[in-house]
């Protein structure tokens, strides 16, 4: 615990050990000065001394020039603003940078989004790291700030009565939440002339596969309000979404062959796809629910059903997983 001690002439201040060797000392000192109308301003001294004879009496260090420092109200304010401006991103390896809170426009801001939003975004992030304006680990803090606030927009959008349209464009914009098995979702959505999925996306082995979401409020219901034989089973709503599912998958199968459609879907091969069928919510699943929707799932190979708390769980805990890789 740091005590606050008082001079002879009524000075409060605090002092502090930088760094002691044998014969040398760096010291720092707080110290308030009161003024006549009442304020205070806080003053910074730093030096560093010499330690010699028995009872180590220190002196200056060097004299020319003073190795003694004393800065006051504005300048010893000026280098806080300095070091919390500075610090991070020379400690980062930034070779140019805007400090957060200088004076960034409208009109910059505008520009910032149309460069970032730039089609050619690859070229955008290799001349950002070329010129040392952006380094990988102040990348990943960005992208894990983007995560954050996407998560947000997220929950709140879940309580609201938004279309499938404004959905979509958000899967569009945070393709991650689908699963690190997800590379991007493919422009083209289309299946063949007479079946258009909400997503056909790219596997990590270079396959492809679709997902097909509902919004999640609405009168869509997920299990059947009648048990059989004491058990959940999922409502007519559900059953007719994954039947459209099922029938998207067997569409994509007859494609297989068609050169003409893998030409359009970015050269992707289509084998065995799979589907990722987004419904629901099952924010207020006990553990019965939670037992039957595991049976559920269990009970088909090459579709899985996740609600959106489902798709917020798997998100929360994707961008824990970063924090913490982030922080070792």
């Amino acid at each position: 615990m740091q005590i606050v001690k008082t001079s002879k002439n009524g000075i409060d201040y605090v002092n502090g050990l930088l760094k002691e060797k044998k014969t040398v000392v760096t010291k720092v000192l707080f110290y308030k000065v009161p003024h006549n109308d009442g304020s205070d301003e806080v003053n910074l001294k730093i030096g560093r001394y010499n330690k010699s004879g028995m009872f180590k009496t220190e002196t200056l260090e060097t004299s020319d020039p003073k190795s003694e420092l004393t800065l006051d109200h504005e300048e010893f304010a000026n280098l806080i603003h300095f070091i919390e401006e500075n610090y991070g991103p020379l400690l980062l390896g930034a070779g140019k940078y805007i400090p957060a809170d200088a004076d960034l426009d409208n009109a910059l801001g505008e520009r910032m989004i149309e460069i970032f939003n730039n089609k050619d975004s690859r070229k955008v992030a290799n001349f950002l790291i070329k010129n040392k304006l952006l380094n990988l680990h102040s990348a990943s803090i960005i992208e894990f700030a983007r995560r954050n606030h996407a998560v947000k927009v997220f929950e709140n959008k879940v309580n609201t009565n938004e279309t499938e349209h404004a959905w979509q464009k958000w899967f569009e914009d945070n393709d991650w939440v689908l699963g690190n098995e997800v590379v991007e979702i493919l422009d083209d959505r289309r299946i063949d002339v007479s079946n258009v999925a909400d997503y056909l996306v790219e596997t990590f082995d270079g396959f492809v596969d679709l997902v097909e979401i509902k919004r999640p409020e609405g009168s869509l219901q997920f299990w059947s309000p009648a048990k059989e034989h004491g058990n959940l089973i999922p409502h007519q709503d559900l059953i007719k979404a994954v039947t459209q599912v099922q029938n998207y998958i067997l569409e994509l199968e007859k494609e297989m062959n068609s050169i003409k459609t893998q030409k359009r879907l970015n050269n992707t091969a289509i084998i065995k796809p799979r589907a990722t069928l987004i419904y629901g919510r099952s924010n207020t699943w006990g553990n019965e629910e939670k037992q039957a929707f595991r049976l559920l799932n269990s009970g088909y190979q090459n579709i899985t059903i996740l609600t959106y708390d489902h798709v917020i769980d798997r998100a929360k805990r994707s961008i824990a997983h970063r924090s913490k890789g982030e922080e070792e």
